[in-house]
């Protein structure tokens, strides 16, 4: 199984990808989406409540993740303190849930996984990964996709300020995928990467850095 970890800034087009090798084959893994039902978990949403107040409920009692990300996502102090507090609650209940999955799809012999984490590089989960791959996107382009999740440009600016720098991404990266026009264009960048990687396998040239931690996965962390 090949695990090709997905890396880029906000906003630039990430899941896009993601989704791609989805439909091309591949197990997707969405942070985004296991850190959505973390929020809402017994253990979990209590704590947030009690360091940030009811404000960031909902009417329906969940979490507004919206009204929490105003409160985290800031350039201050305080923001900087309220993401620690939010990301030491969030994090070891994600990781888990993403390491069941890698396990998992390594059960059912599936021919790949993508990891799509925000924090890919910063948190290490290039160790797992036999490939990095880094969406090199338009300003223009994540500017576009901000404005489409009700983020201001300052909003963009901040998230992307909280992330390792583009430039550092790039050199840990392993493949580099352009998306400075169409989503099409950029389906197809990924659909030719694709090939090039499963013709290295094939061949016996690619890369395999983390095999040995995928078979040992109870033991990684």
């Amino acid at each position: 199984m090949i695990v090709i970890g997905i890396c880029g800034l906000p906003a630039g087009g990430k899941s896009a990808v993601a989704e791609t090798l989805q439909q091309l084959g591949a197990v997707w893994i969405n942070a985004d989406q296991i850190a959505h039902q973390v929020l809402d978990v017994a253990e979990v949403q209590p704590l947030l409540v009690r360091q940030f107040g009811t404000a960031i409920l909902r009417e329906d009692g969940k979490i507004d993740r919206p009204r929490l990300g105003a409160i985290v996502f800031g350039d201050d102090a305080p923001a900087r303190a309220a993401l620690r507090y939010l990301e030491s609650v969030v994090h070891p209940p994600t990781r888990t849930m993403i390491i069941q999955q890698i396990t998992a799809a390594l059960q059912n012999e599936a021919v790949a996984v993508v990891l799509d984490i925000p924090l890919l590089l910063e948190s290490q989960w290039d160790l797992w990964c036999d490939e990095i791959w880094y969406v090199d996107t338009a300003e223009s382009l994540r500017l576009t996709a901000a404005a489409q999740r009700g983020w201001t440009a300052e909003m963009l600016k901040q998230r992307t300020a909280r992330q390792m720098h583009a430039d550092e991404k790039r050199r840990l990266s392993t493949r580099l995928i352009p998306n400075h026009a169409t989503l099409e264009q950029l389906r197809r960048q990924v659909a030719s990467a694709w090939q090039q990687l499963f013709e290295r396998e094939r061949s016996g040239t690619a890369t395999r850095h983390c095999r040995d931690r995928l078979l040992g996965v109870q033991s990684c962390g």
